[in-house]
């Protein structure tokens, strides 16, 4: 009877100290996780104050050093704002990747090996890429057709006011750099080099996938890109699933971004007919693409339904 007793209260113990564990390593990943999303948001800001205080010092500096009087009054500050904007992405960007190196440094922790930055075959990126410039079209497609409908009218006039200072009056080759290259970059380093990678170690692959998808949703900050970037996100997690390799999801999003760029400065000169024509190339392209890296994955179905 007192054996008995005693197993109970081992076992007792036993299950309060893995429960304890489970909980522990629970907040542990998602303290990495969520300090990882809005560190990125967080940079983006400093980046803006830091390049919009940079800005007024130089002009007071240029007016005291040229005699010219110069009030901060005077300072149109939105159209500073506007210009800075593109460039406090890039140093956003490097801002971010430094920090979050140095963390993993000054704890010891691995951070290119976590990137998983390996080989891909030429055909699989050109794939991704190809599958990412093809999904711009139903998207916008998708969001019109909603738009239509009158669903969300408040909703899509913010998303149309947020995007509006990356492409009005910017210059487009930093757009390229900043929206098209740096920003994918970045985004693919912390969502699925790094935070997918934690969650993958820690949780059903499936549930990484979501959430992984739903921190990249909410890092864009309005809800219209942040629904539609949570869907990408899930794709973009499964490219690199089946492919072991962060150049996949990167090349996607690549693609996807420059795609933006250049819907949003000669879509307009495009007519009904072409456009038509192009989103159903598009489909097909999207479609064949994906397939075609998921056929390319020996272990696609393995890696769907088990921790690495």
């Amino acid at each position: 009877m007192i054996y008995l007793k005693q197993r109970k209260l081992y076992a007792f113990i036993n299950g309060c100290e893995m429960k304890k564990s489970f909980i522990s390593k629970f907040f542990r990943v998602f303290f990495y996780c969520v300090s990882i999303t809005f560190l990125n948001i967080a940079m983006q800001i400093a980046a803006a104050i830091l390049l919009l205080f940079a800005v007024m010092v130089f002009r007071i500096s240029r007016s005291l050093m040229t005699g010219t009087p110069y009030s901060l009054s005077e300072a149109d500050i939105t159209a500073i704002a506007h210009d800075i904007l593109l460039p406090s992405f890039i140093l956003s960007a490097f801002l971010t990747f430094g920090i979050i190196w140095l963390a993993h440094v000054i704890f010891n922790r691995p951070f290119i090996k976590r990137l998983s930055v390996n080989k891909a075959s030429f055909a699989s990126i050109s794939a991704a890429f190809v599958i990412g410039c093809s999904l711009q079209m139903p998207i916008i497609y998708i969001m019109d057709i909603i738009q239509r409908a009158g669903i969300a009218p408040e909703l899509f006039d913010r998303y149309a006011k947020a995007l509006e200072p990356l492409t009005e009056n910017q210059n487009i080759i930093l757009q390229i750099i900043a929206i098209g290259i740096v920003g994918p970059i970045l985004e693919e380093v912390l969502f699925r080099g790094l935070i997918f990678h934690q969650l993958r170690k820690n949780i059903p692959l499936v549930y990484a996938v979501i959430i992984q998808a739903a921190l990249f949703g909410i890092s864009h900050l309005n809800v219209i890109q942040g629904t539609y970037a949570f869907f990408i996100g899930i794709l973009l997690a499964l490219s690199f699933v089946w492919s072991r390799s962060l150049l996949l999801p990167a090349a996607l999003h690549i693609g996807m971004n420059l795609s933006g760029i250049f819907m949003s400065e000669y879509g307009e000169y495009i007519d009904n007919t072409t456009t038509f024509a192009i989103l159903i190339f598009s489909v097909l392209l999207a479609i064949a693409g994906i397939t075609y890296l998921y056929s390319k994955s020996k272990t696609a179905s393995e890696d769907i339904t088990a921790r690495p």
